[in-house]
């Protein structure tokens, strides 16, 4: 057998998913609607079907189509898309990325400035961060960017060949490249056309960013920027199309920004102007937060660099979990008045885990604890309505477990209760 066929035997398929369900069970179904436990509940069925499609005995293989989410970008009426492929098509390509996983250092995308990649912690967010707080403890200025629009303007055959060249398992390729090929079919919103076309992405051209390889592509299509970046000798660390670097004046972050925007360019990548409006590139100078991977790295009193959330970052994660406080959201979201404490208290464990190496994580956990105790208490006063609430006993609003006063709030500077 081939380095493909012993990917794709049905022993390593079932063992793949068996990995993967608990985290595939909190994610989205794709075009075909079989969501994580459908398949599951059908498993040695599903597996045969993909067997069947990989044989090549009826067509040559073809990826299914992607569903596109839009999301709206934090403080921007843009969206960003997320292209989720059918759990089919996810247990392909796990087994793909599980015959390469050994491989990649090798393979040059393991590498010193690339994170993201590799499996452990060292080598994907909180390594990425560990990195950058210790490097700005040595050169305090942050040259910090975002490849503009990196997945929709990768350019297809120059990464079928970038991965020609990396991969040496040549029974892996055929099907590497059938699903950088894979187009969106559709979409959960009614005009999700427009609004993908709106986003900058063109049949074609790109790669759609959802996908398990989506990492692996991006860092064979960059797998030779990494490498001039490493010979640069630059403290640099690059999460997928994030980049960060560390100096000593602002003069040597503009002269960085100048070679790294030549060399991007020639894989038909931009980057924005330091420091314009709308720009995600800024350079920043000593003692002023800097944002990397969903925190900022700040100087301590003592001079050491840690991880905080921003402001505006606790505040987002409060306007989302209030949102939740909605009776048909919940609803669409299959919780019931009977787990929706447990429903909220998941929301608050998520975040203090995405959070916990930031030394204000407590500050996050008290806002965002606020922000679930008054969703809940929007749905009670949307079930029984404020006059049955108002009749609770002390004791009844102790076992409810949310405070009287944040079930029935009242107007600032007045006595009476406020109106939903």
């Amino acid at each position: 057998m081939n380095a493909f066929e012993r990917s794709v035997t049905a022993e390593s398929l079932s063992a793949i998913w068996v990995g993967k369900l608990k985290k595939l069970r909190r994610s989205c179904f794709g075009v075909d609607r079989v969501s994580a436990d459908k398949f599951e509940a059908n498993r040695d069925r599903e597996i045969r079907a993909i067997r069947s499609r990989l044989s090549g005995e009826e067509a040559p293989f073809k990826s299914h189509g992607l569903l596109a989410l839009a999301k709206k970008k934090p403080d921007s009426e843009k969206y960003r898309i997320i292209c989720v492929p059918t759990m089919s098509d996810r247990l392909i390509q796990f087994a793909l990325l599980r015959t390469l996983k050994d491989k990649l250092r090798p393979m040059g995308l393991d590498n010193p400035v690339s994170y993201g990649i590799a499996e452990g912690a060292a080598r994907g967010v909180k390594g990425a961060r560990t990195f950058a707080c210790e490097a700005r403890d040595a050169h305090p200025y942050v040259y910090k960017t975002d490849i503009q629009q990196f997945f929709d303007n990768i350019r297809r055959d120059q990464l079928s060949r970038c991965l020609t060249r990396v991969v040496r398992q040549s029974s892996l390729l055929p099907y590497l490249d059938a699903f950088l090929q894979t187009e969106i079919s559709e979409g959960f919103d009614r005009n999700w056309r427009s609004i993908a076309t709106a986003s900058g992405i063109r049949k074609g051209k790109g790669v759609r960013q959802g996908m398990p390889l989506s990492p692996l592509f991006a860092g064979a299509y960059l797998r030779d920027f990494d490498r001039a970046m490493v010979r640069s000798k630059v403290p640099v660390a690059r999460y997928v199309d994030d980049i960060v670097a560390f100096f000593d004046s602002e003069a040597t972050a503009l002269d960085f920004h100048e070679r790294v925007s030549d060399a991007l360019g020639e894989l038909g990548l931009t980057l924005g102007a330091p420091n314009a409006a709308g720009s995600k590139t800024a350079i920043f100078p000593p003692g002023e937060p800097a944002p990397f991977l969903g925190m900022e790295i700040s100087r301590a009193p003592t001079g050491k660099h840690l991880l905080r959330v921003s402001a505006s970052c606790i505040g987002d994660c409060v306007t989302r979990v209030r949102l939740a406080g909605d009776l048909d959201y919940l609803q669409e979201k299959k919780v019931r008045l009977t787990g929706m404490g447990q429903y909220f208290k998941s929301i608050l464990n998520g975040y203090i885990h995405a959070y916990a190496e930031a030394r204000n994580c407590d500050d996050l956990k008290a806002a965002v604890e606020q922000a679930a105790k008054a969703a809940q208490a929007s749905i009670l006063r949307e079930l029984f309505g404020r006059a049955r609430l108002e009749s609770l006993s002390a004791k009844q609003f102790d076992f409810i477990g949310i405070e009287r006063d944040t079930i029935l709030p009242k107007k600032a500077g007045s006595g009476t209760l406020a109106e939903d």
